[in-house]
């Protein structure tokens, strides 16, 4: 019981996985008003697990590693086990940064993956014995990832994760990673560049998961100006294949999501 502070969730065709994370409000705090979120290492990370449409009562709840985590990137149905893959958080509340501007020390540390340090993780729910297994997938700091939408919800091989300028809530590259061989792929911005969350945009007519792009706006604090970028998930550390001038400078950090046409009008079919 008590508030918590779910950011993100994930399903597989026939299950939806909710979170229960041990970083939430001090209880004594907000009984005066007071909103600061505490790390609880003593609790365990919570994942409730349900059918897709099924109720409160169908609930079944898995216990794993105490973390946080912003942001999940897919889960699907792997015998009597259900995978999920996301972002575990070591630190979810670190300390404030030195460094960083006068009175945003602690906001800042916040922002700053370096300082939460988020980690590719995967957990494994067996439905049979109510078990859950955990593995790392990739030891650097990485979040904001993304795959083709077309392999939501079922297996799947790559995921396509951001890096970040350590201290600052700034995109500094992108990581390709191959779930199935381990390979790790890296494509870093110029100094100065910065990117946002970059969805995936499969190639027209493609059959494979990884034929297409990633579509991601760029802000230049070197000229003032903003773009938005292509980037052939084939040819990764290739850099961008087109790049795309746009009238004015946005701001850093833009969140998206890609739906292409033929997904588009599949749904007002159906709805229709």
């Amino acid at each position: 019981p008590g508030p918590r502070l779910p950011h993100d969730m994930a399903f597989t065709d026939n299950y939806s996985i909710l979170n229960d994370l041990p970083a939430f409000w001090d209880e004594s705090l907000l009984e005066r008003n007071i909103h600061a979120v505490r790390f609880h290492k003593h609790l365990p990370s919570r994942f409730a697990v349900l059918p897709r449409h099924g109720n409160a009562e169908d609930i079944r709840w898995f216990e794993a590693a105490p973390c946080y985590a912003l942001h999940f990137i897919n889960a699907y149905e792997d015998g009597d086990e259900l995978v999920l893959d996301g972002y575990f958080q070591e630190d979810p509340t670190p300390s404030p940064l030195a460094d960083a501007p006068g009175g945003f020390e602690h906001m800042m540390a916040y922002l700053d993956e370096h300082s939460f340090r988020s980690r590719l993780h995967r957990w494994r729910f067996n439905l049979k014995d109510g078990s859950t297994r955990e593995e790392r997938l990739y030891d650097g700091t990485v979040e904001f990832g993304m795959m083709n939408a077309r392999f939501a919800g079922k297996p799947y091989r790559y995921v396509y994760s951001t890096t970040t300028k350590p201290g600052w809530f700034l995109f500094n590259g992108f990581v390709k990673h191959d779930l199935h061989t381990g390979e790790v792929q890296e494509l870093m911005l110029e100094e100065g560049r910065y990117a946002s969350e970059a969805p995936f945009a499969p190639r027209i007519g493609s059959v494979d998961e990884d034929d297409g792009y990633l579509v991601s706006f760029i802000i230049d604090e070197n000229r003032g100006t903003s773009e938005c970028i292509l980037i052939d998930a084939r040819n990764f550390g290739a850099g961008p294949v087109c790049r795309i001038a746009l009238p004015h400078k946005i701001s850093s950090g833009t969140h998206a999501v890609w739906a292409d046409r033929g997904f588009v009008d599949a749904g007002r079919e159906s709805r229709a």
